[in-house]
């Protein structure tokens, strides 16, 4: 059983903070997360402070995408926000695929 992440920010588009597409593989994601992670370590960079912001930044998309169902959960509440934003119930959005 996975661990579930509870800190999960939906403002926060985690693809793009890794650079990856919305349909990279966990391998493509590994790949930027650990480049992305070297490239802002604290401790590789200890004189500029925001790099540590951006490391935090880089590790939390990671520990979102970087499992599987962590990854599902954060794109399934991402379509639950983008639909609730249109305001539709389930009456409305069937009346609406019928039209189409």
């Amino acid at each position: 059983m996975a661990n579930k992440i509870t800190k999960m920010n939906l403002k926060l588009d985690y693809y793009k903070i890794l650079g990856v597409e919305r349909t990279a593989s966990t391998s493509e994601i590994k790949k930027a997360y650990y480049y992305l992670a070297k490239k802002y370590h604290p401790d590789l960079n200890p004189d500029n402070p925001r790099v540590k912001d951006k490391y935090l930044l880089v590790t939390e998309a990671f520990n979102v995408l970087g499992d599987l169902d962590n990854r599902l959960d954060y794109s399934l509440k991402l379509y639950e926000k983008y639909w609730n934003e249109f305001d539709l119930d389930e009456h409305n959005l069937s009346k609406i695929l019928k039209q189409t």
